[in-house]
Order: structure tokens, then C-alpha cells, then sequence
């Protein structure tokens, strides 16, 4: 059984042997008392490839026995049988389980840097603790003919800095491997190589997008005056990927050249999917008329830009416009009227705004008073009396986002129409009250779940009770 202490940190690291057994727990113990100034354990179980059930009880003793003495128990490295046990046992929740990469030699690393899910937090790690060991390693990626591992390398490079190795990066902008391209753009993009940005607007039409995008992202890290005047060229260009590249660009460069170029082309260009890009990239410009291009936006024929302009109008936080957006609440337009109220609740807080959108309820269609419903509790002036008149209403899904409200602004009222709403007619009802019940935890809620459990029809809101009270 290894064991390492950090002094520092108070930790103490136990290795768990591959053939872990009952003396394992108890000579844990042992060392655990040993250190009687430790705040944490760790117990790594990076070689240990299942658990016995018979163990799961000297587990729970460790668990206890930290407890008693104000230790924090941390469970490192667990695989995949490992945790499917607990998970079984029903004891995943009770532990506290983390990656532990300092467990790990360079060449075990290496494989998990083949792992997707892993490969990012490798890189991370290796670069946060870069040493000789892993120069050693890198140089034996390069030389690899494994893409992954070649582009994790320049990445590790340029997370950790090292600047020694930016030659190498440079050349592999002539790798015959997209992934590899790409992560050599954005490094040379982080340690600000100048004498590469000719070379890199070549990949702003490269037929591989996540390329074309780092190229761009990386321009607009080396930009100076000259490049939005370059990229504002690709705009005029036939082809839509080029013109969403170069939209990207700008946007990142974001000087005054490249907002007056994008306001320009949001004149001439009629591709939806590039209208909404242009919504967005706009917002991103610190200028006082961005507000009333948004505006305008509000009112276009496509849904899809419509909500890319309230969600950018939410986005840079257009308190200032409220009064205009308001005026569009009634707009004859069902869906100019939709987006405007979504965009009240985001940005006003004040009681005219919920006195306004109450006022109008009556008066406007189905999807928009569905979105007044929802703004009333995203705006959290108490309305509770009102919205609790709509828990009759016939339409289920105005019952249901009415319940929702009146749980963001009244506790006590919210209990009492959740417990009322489990015989709603509907299940999306019902499931909604339940997750009220859940989230506000009044006093014998499970056992109200539980007798209603007995009577429910529906399959999903029987799951959903089962989640939270177990099977009965």
C-alpha cells in the first residue's frame, strides 16, 4: 500500500492495492492515525478493477470513521466496476469521487489522452504540471503518426506556455490532419506569432469549418487596423461559409472598422442562418445604437432572427429600451409580440412592467399569453392572486406555467396549488407539480407523493415520484 502526505495541503493519498481486501481498509485506518493533523484522504483506487460486495461495508467503515474525526473522505481513480457497485449498493451520493491525474505515470496519461472524455482534463493537468517527463512524452507524440496525439501535444505546448517548442507548432500548419491544423492555429494565435497571419488567412477557407473558425479566432488575436479592411472582402463572397467565417471574424476583431463593416453588410445580406449570426455578433460591439438595430430586428419576417434579436437584446442587458419593447407586446404579429414579452421578463424587474403584461393578458393570443405567464415570474413581482385564477383555464399549459410562476414568487401559495394540481387532468400538469413539491420540500410531501403514487395513470409522472421517494 503506497501512501503519500502533502503537509501543505494536509492531504493523505493511500494507494489501494489491485487485490484489495479487509486488511486494506483496516491498515488505511492505521495510517489515517497516524497523521492526526490531516483535513483530508484520499483513496485511490486507479488499480483496483471491482469492489466485492463483502468490501462495501469496510468502505462504509472508513466513510465513518473520517467522519468521526472531521476528515474528509475523497475516493480518486474509481473505474468503471468500482462504481458501478456503489451505484447498485445506492451509495454513489455518500462518496465524494474525483480524477486524481498525479496518480498517473506520462505513458499511462498517454492513453487516456485517447480517451475523449478524458482528453481535455489531461491536457489540462500535464500542462499545469509540465516537467521533463512530459517533454519526453511530447517528443514521442510527434513523432507518432496518431493525429490525437500529435494535436494534444500542441495544445500541452501552448497551455503550458513553451514557447521553445513554437518552431515545431509552426510546422505542423502543413499536417495533412484537420485536427492537427486547427490546434496549431489557435496556439500560434496564443503566443501572438505575427509571422504566421498571412499564412493562416490561407485556412479561413479551408473545407474543414473548425479550422476555418480557429483561423479566424486567431486573425482577430493578431489583428491590427488593416485585417477587418482584409476580412471585410470575404463578405462579398458567394459562397455562405465564407461569409459566416468572416462574420465570426469581425466579430471577434470587434473594432470600430469591423462593427461599421457587419452593420453595412446586415443591409445586403438575406440568408437567415447569416441574419441571426449577424444579430448576435452585433450585440457584441459596445455602441448605443446596437439597441435599436436589435429592435428593428424584433420585426423581421423569421422567427429564428426574431429570437436571436431578444436574445441578444437580453444578452447586452437593453434595460434602457424597455419602454420600446414594450410597445411591442400587442403587436399584431403574434410572434413579434411573443419575443417582446420574453424579452420584458429578462430585463425589467419593476412593478409597471407585471402591471403592463397583466393588463394586456386578455387581450392577446395563446402563445403570447403563455409567455406573459412565464415573464410575470422570470420579472418576480408577486402576482400570485392573478396567476392563480389561471390554474382553471383549460389550456394545460397555461396551468402548468402558471403553477410554475406562483412558485417564484409566493412559497405558501405554490404548496397549496401543487397539492391541488396533482389531480389535474393533465400529467404535464401533475409532473410539473411534482417538481414543485420536490424543489420547495414542504413537511410530508413524500408521504403525499406516496399516497398519490397509488392512484397515478401516467408512466412518466410515476418515474418522476420514484425518483424521489424510491420504489414502494
Amino acid at each position: 500500500m503506497d501512501v503519500l502526505l502533502d503537509k501543505e495541503k494536509k492531504v493523505l493519498s493511500i494507494k489501494m492495492p489491485q487485490d484489495i481486501d479487509v486488511k486494506d481498509f483496516k491498515s488505511a485506518k492505521e495510517q489515517i492515525d497516524k497523521y492526526p493533523d490531516i483535513s483530508e484522504v484520499k483513496l485511490d483506487f486507479k488499480d483496483v478493477p471491482y469492489l466485492q460486495s463483502k468490501l462495501i461495508a469496510e468502505l462504509i467503515g472508513i466513510k465513518k470513521y473520517s467522519i468521526s474525526k472531521d476528515i474528509k473522505l475523497t475516493l480518486t481513480n474509481v473505474q468503471e466496476g468500482v462504481q458501478q457497485i456503489l451505484e447498485i449498493s445506492d451509495l454513489l451520493d455518500h462518496f465524494t469521487i474525483k480524477r486524481d491525474f498525479g496518480s498517473y505515470s506520462p505513458h499511462e496519461l498517454s492513453y487516456l489522452l485517447l480517451d475523449p472524455e478524458m482528453n481535455e482534463a489531461v491536457i489540462e493537468y500535464i500542462a499545469s504540471n509540465f516537467n521533463e517527463n512530459y517533454a519526453e512524452l511530447l517528443e514521442q507524440f510527434f513523432v507518432s503518426d496518431d493525429p490525437v496525439l500529435i494535436e494534444s501535444a500542441i495544445l500541452i505546448i501552448g497551455k503550458s506556455h513553451n514557447y521553445g517548442y513554437v518552431d515545431r507548432v509552426k510546422d505542423c500548419l502543413d499536417s495533412p490532419y484537420p485536427n492537427v491544423v486547427r490546434s496549431a492555429i489557435l496556439v500560434l494565435g496564443w503566443f501572438g506569432e505575427d509571422s504566421c497571419k498571412n499564412k493562416i488567412y490561407e485556412f479561413l477557407k479551408d473545407e474543414h469549418i473548425d479550422v476555418a473558425e480557429a483561423a479566424a479566432a486567431t486573425i482577430a488575436l493578431l489583428s491590427d487596423e488593416n485585417d477587418s479592411i482584409a476580412i471585410k472582402e470575404y463578405l462579398s463572397s458567394s459562397d455562405e461559409r465564407l461569409r459566416k467565417i468572416a462574420i465570426q471574424a469581425l466579430s471577434l476583431i470587434n473594432d470600430d472598422f469591423a462593427y461599421k463593416f457587419l452593420v453595412e453588410h446586415l443591409k445586403v445580406e438575406n440568408n437567415e442562418t447569416l441574419r441571426v449570426q449577424l444579430a448576435k455578433a452585433i450585440s457584441y460591439f459596445n455602441k448605443p445604437e446596437v439597441s435599436d438595430i436589435l429592435l428593428d430586428m424584433l420585426k423581421e419576417d423569421s422567427l429564428k432572427i426574431r429570437e436571436a434579436a431578444a436574445s441578444s437584446l437580453i444578452r447586452i442587458k437593453a434595460t434602457d429600451r424597455v419602454d420600446q419593447i414594450m410597445a411591442l407586446v400587442e403587436d399584431k404579429d403574434v410572434w413579434v409580440a411573443y419575443f417582446a414579452v420574453k424579452a420584458i421578463g429578462a430585463l425589467c424587474k419593476e412593478k409597471r412592467c407585471s402591471d403592463q403584461l397583466e393588463k394586456i393578458y386578455s387581450k392577446v393570443d395563446t402563445q403570447v399569453r403563455i409567455a406573459i405567464i412565464e415573464s410575470l415570474g422570470n420579472i418576480g413581482q408577486d402576482v400570485s392572486e392573478f396567476l392563480f385564477q389561471l390554474l382553471e383555464d383549460p389550456n394545460e399549459d397555461i396551468r402548468k406555467e402558471a403553477l410554475n410562476s406562483i412558485s417564484r414568487m409566493n412559497k405558501d401559495l405554490a404548496i397549496e396549488s401543487a397539492n391541488n394540481a396533482l389531480k389535474d387532468s393533465s400529467w404535464v400538469v401533475r409532473f410539473k407539480a411534482i417538481e414543485i413539491l420536490e424543489e420547495l420540500k414542504p413537511d410530508g410531501f413524500k408521504d403525499t407523493l406516496k399516497n398519490h403514487v397509488k392512484t397515478e395513470t401516467n408512466r412518466y409522472v410515476k418515474e418522476k415520484i420514484f425518483s424521489i421517494v424510491g420504489e414502494l
